[in-house]
């Protein structure tokens, strides 16, 4: 007789790896829901790359960039899209659990390691950029934008535009 293991358990174990701890239930929902859009067409999703972990607020408790960039859909390739990705940063709170501290679509991420510190760059394009839209998507402007803290409202933005790197 088979036995039936709850998808969220087999999330948990198949994306935490051995020598990493479990992940937060609210990474592991974010993960399945963006993984059933692939299900939903009879796609095989393959989520072993849809978290990072990293202190993305200077807590000193670890963080999660959680990506629909990191999800495969065999079988329904196209299914995610072939621009922006959605995306969401969970803050942990250092017992196991975390909430969800920001969230939007980006052409791509990039964590940016010093040490125990970690900056979540976003590419993103035209306004975002401070750029004017451009007439057609092939004359767009793509820069990456950082995400910043504000302990305040325990909530993640965008950092001023002067902060932008130009890609294009």
């Amino acid at each position: 007789a088979s036995r039936i293991i709850p998808l969220p358990l087999v999330l948990a174990v198949a994306l935490a790896g051995a020598a990493e701890p479990k992940l937060p239930a609210p990474v592991v929902a974010w993960v399945k829901a963006a993984a059933d859009v692939c299900r939903e067409v009879e796609g095989k999703p393959t989520v072993t790359n849809a978290v990072q972990r990293a202190d993305l607020n200077g807590d000193g408790v670890e963080d999660f960039l959680v990506s629909v960039e990191g999800i495969q859909c065999d079988g329904a390739a196209s299914i995610y899209g072939d621009r922006e990705k959605a995306l969401a940063v969970l803050v942990g709170d250092g017992k196991g659990g975390a909430t969800e501290a920001f969230s939007d679509s980006a052409f791509g991420t990039r964590i940016e390691r010093e040490g125990a510190k970690a900056k979540l760059w976003l590419a993103v394009m035209g306004a975002q950029c401070g750029k004017k839209p451009a007439k057609d998507f092939a004359s767009e402007t793509f820069c990456e934008r950082p995400l910043v803290w504000d302990s305040a409202k325990r909530k993640f933005d965008y950092a001023p535009v002067s902060s932008v790197k130009i890609l294009n």
